[in-house]
């Protein structure tokens, strides 16, 4: 018996259907996160609305990478993609405070790194997960400037 569970929250079904992952997926006790790119309609911040950008540029059969739009402000950014991470571990059952590992993925990493601590930190409290920072010429949405990639462990 596979004790595999695929998690897409309502918001990102247009992301399973259309582009074939899944957003995470649950396995013996863990979340396996897929990368996020904080994304929203316009390239305004969305706030707790982090995975609309998402829904709406995907609801369409025919939407491709090159419809989605990161959010321009690098921060927001920032903290739209910690706003989706933590919708889909809600999904699954679980937090932000429950991530063991972490691995981010930075265009012009040195440029915007202060700027992603000081919003990571907002985000992640002790006890810290693991991380690992790698710098990369660009990411799958135009204009987009971390992707986060998360494990987590459903609370017992």
């Amino acid at each position: 018996m596979s004790t595999r569970r695929t998690i897409v929250p309502e918001a990102l079904k247009g992301v399973y259907e259309g582009w074939h992952f899944a957003p995470a997926v649950a396995s013996r006790g863990m979340v396996y996160c897929s990368g996020i790119i904080g994304t929203s309609v316009d390239g305004e911040a969305p706030g707790k609305a982090a995975l609309e950008g998402a829904r709406s540029t995907t609801a369409a059969p025919d939407a491709g990478i090159a419809a989605l739009r990161a959010v321009r402000d690098p921060e927001a950014q920032f903290a739209t993609a910690f706003e989706a991470l933590a919708a889909i571990l809600a999904e699954a059952g679980a937090g932000l405070g429950d991530i063991v590992e972490i691995t981010t993925y930075h265009v012009d990493i040195g440029r915007h790194m202060e700027a992603f601590v000081r919003v990571k930190d907002r985000y992640l409290k002790e006890p810290y997960p693991a991380w690992t920072a790698i710098g990369v010429a660009e990411l799958v949405v135009p204009g987009g400037l971390m992707e986060i990639r998360a494990i987590a462990a459903l609370p017992e």
